[in-house]
């Protein structure tokens, strides 16, 4: 833990049915410095971690292998009295399908192809309140 941390402690949880995936964002953002809340495979064992810890952020999987998959998911947490952010972490380009995702209430989308780096970008922006969207979707 870092000295003054507890000032600016920025909370997630991590929604990603790919367990190496799963374990590796949770390890990397815990080492950045962020409170990991817990991590979930399916859309189902997500809302219950997302709705009983109530993170400043949920990094959300679109295509989760469960019943609705991630835009159920995100529905259910955007009309939630959480206050999580909802960023849909994918690997789809599919316009009508990340314009589905943001009218189901989601504050961001980060491709995958754009790593870690741009996954930082986007938690840091909507914990601003700002909307992020992956900049190779222009």
């Amino acid at each position: 833990m870092k000295a003054g941390m507890s000032n600016d402690s920025r909370s997630v949880a991590i929604v990603e049915d790919h367990g190496a995936l799963r374990i590796f964002l949770r390890d990397v953002l815990q080492q950045r410095g962020w409170d990991v809340t817990g991590v979930a495979g399916t859309a189902e064992s997500g809302a219950e971690l997302v709705l009983s810890t109530k993170p400043d952020v949920a990094v959300v999987d679109l295509h989760l292998a469960s019943e609705g998959g991630g835009a159920s998911l995100i529905r259910r947490l955007a009309g939630s009295e959480a206050g999580t952010k909802v960023l849909v972490f994918t690997a789809t380009t599919d316009p009508k399908e990340l314009d589905s995702v943001l009218e189901a209430g989601a504050d961001g989308i980060v491709l995958k192809e754009g790593g870690l780096p741009e996954l930082i970008d986007g938690l840091d922006a909507v914990l601003r309140g700002e909307r992020y969207v992956s900049p190779s979707l222009g």
